[in-house]
């Protein structure tokens, strides 16, 4: 038995079972960091900081000897997305590769041929990826299926030849390449080899295998009942469960997570129990399934007491486990999870408060189509917290928010309109603009009550002042308005001192009987009263 079929370990996407005779020190390396995810996941303190192992793998791969090492650092570097962390990457693994790491070569492959315009580079890139194909790498063989059927990097398209690539890894059980079989007969290798049967037995047997991508396709498929390709597939919820449950039972990643979201909802007839869920979850998460790290660290961030009152808490709030694991969730990308670091950054909960990190993460959150994040990327470009000021920067992030549904990038690029920073149209005002965006805000069929009062409270600030007048024209006050909008402001939030004063100034300037006639017009009060 080889050391690594003895010792196979695997964390944050890197498996050793993966690599050629890799050294005694990088397995040890890779174990440690399991163990570290393993008591991260279950809101313990590792006996080892995760950052101090991935600081050992520089360590020996700086000594430029271990290919697995070079490879690692480089996976690690862009697996983080940090600014300036892809140029580094690409320098570990082409050293990686100059020792025969197959990863590297495929993975600085794929990112040159994807991040170049010079078709040279290109197919420079595509030729590493061709050399790992070739040397029984199946994520390389993977990629070239993809570049043929695309006819990418100057290759011509061929069908039958990406087949050919996608079975070999079929073959030798890359669950990955079972799913995308399904997909090449589905609909990827074109009109003509499409068939919905082989389409369908590869995409269970992709989910007998434990692909992730697969399971939510076959999930959905089950649970709902839907169309798959041509074929009407009737819903068998308890199929679908089964399948997770066997999955699960052999530790596969995504049928712990979903075995866990099944038993925390009480869905498809499986019983609701939060202890069996939370077990599922933690499982999930050791396995780095990061939907699973952000639920365990949602529980972690706020405690869960299901039944109050019955002396029994069954997650004790812990905000430095619950950053950990939004933490190992962020390397995995996750919108989410980043946007949550960042919170955690400015609000300095378990860490220094640090404006510059926060901001980066919300910026890579909003990279990624979170809504909140773009909302506070505009906040910290439009102030200058964390980053340059940039009104510009700012506008746009707040427009990218507000076509996402957000109400608070509406209201914002309200106020910068109010204030002058934006700019409007030729037939309307700074005024008016910001009129037509607060109004957006109190419309919206979901809305922060928060975000709700602030918005009334500016209308009736800008019919108070008269600003909403055509431009050169002179102030024109209306009170009556006025009053209407701070009004529901006050209901919104009984005891806030601004929408008080503002109430009384307004009052002031009309009768008893427009108040009571504005009043008898308004709505009932809002139930959920503003912070």
């Amino acid at each position: 038995m080889t050391l690594q079929a003895a010792t196979a370990a695997s964390a944050l996407g890197l498996s050793t079972e993966e690599w050629t005779d890799p050294s005694a020190e990088m397995v040890a390396r890779v174990e440690t960091m399991e163990a570290t995810m393993a008591a991260m996941a279950k809101g313990e303190k590792p006996a080892v900081e995760l950052q101090d192992s991935i600081n050992a793998i520089r360590a020996l791969a700086d000594k430029g000897e271990d290919k697995d090492a070079l490879f690692a650092m480089g996976f690690l570097l862009q697996q983080s997305n940090q600014p300036n962390a892809l140029p580094e990457a690409m320098a570990y693994y082409e050293k990686a590769l100059k020792l025969g790491q197959l990863q590297a070569m495929n993975n600085y492959g794929f990112l040159l041929a994807g991040s170049n315009q010079d078709l040279e580079k290109t197919r420079e890139g595509v030729s590493h990826i061709k050399k790992a194909a070739e040397g029984g790498l199946n994520a390389a063989r993977r990629n070239m299926a993809a570049i043929y059927l695309g006819g990418l990097a100057g290759e011509k398209k061929d069908a039958d030849l990406a087949l050919e690539l996608l079975e070999k890894a079929a073959a030798e059980n890359d669950n990955q390449a079972m799913f995308e079989l399904a997909q090449y007969y589905l609909e990827l290798g074109g009109p003509e080899k499409v068939d919905d049967d082989k389409a369908w037995e590869w995409l269970n047997k992709a989910a007998d295998a434990g692909n992730p991508n697969a399971l939510a396709s076959l999930g959905s498929v089950l649970f709902d009942g839907k169309t798959f390709g041509a074929r009407k597939i009737e819903a068998d919820p308890a199929k679908a469960v089964a399948t997770f449950s066997k999955l699960a039972d052999q530790g596969v990643p995504a049928g712990l997570r979903t075995m866990g979201e099944l038993h925390a909802s009480g869905l498809a007839g499986v019983e609701k129990d939060f202890a069996k869920a939370l077990d599922y979850f933690t499982r999930a998460a050791q396995g780095n399934d990061p939907t699973a790290q952000v639920v365990l660290a949602g529980y972690y961030d706020q405690g869960v007491d299901v039944t109050p009152g019955d002396g029994k808490v069954e997650v004790t709030p812990n905000p430095a486990a619950a950053l950990e694991l939004y933490r190992l969730a962020a390397r995995s990308n996750v919108p989410l999870a980043l946007f949550n670091v960042g919170i955690f950054y400015e609000t300095g909960r378990s860490v220094d408060r640090d404006a510059a990190k926060a901001f980066a993460h919300f910026l890579q959150a909003a990279g990624g189509g979170f809504a909140p994040a773009m909302q506070k990327t505009g906040v910290y470009y439009l102030n200058g917290v964390g980053t340059l000021k940039d009104p510009v920067a700012a506008s746009g992030w707040f427009s990218r928010a507000a076509a996402a549904g957000s109400p608070e990038g509406i209201l914002s690029l309200g106020v910068m309109a109010e204030s002058g920073l934006l700019g409007v149209g030729p037939n309307t005002t700074p005024a008016k603009a910001a009129e037509d965006a607060y109004n957006r805000v109190i419309a919206a069929s979901q809305v922060a009550p928060a975000t709700r009062f602030e918005a009334l409270l500016r209308l009736g600030g800008l019919h108070f002042r008269g600003a909403l007048v055509a431009a050169g024209e002179a102030p024109a006050p209306n009170y009556e308005q006025a009053y209407r909008y701070f009004k529901q402001a006050a209901n919104l939030a009984p005891g806030n001192e601004t929408a008080a004063n503002t109430l009384k100034e307004a009052a002031d300037k009309l009768t008893p009987e427009q108040i009571q006639k504005i009043e008898a017009s308004l709505p009932a009060p809002a139930a959920t009263p503003a912070p």
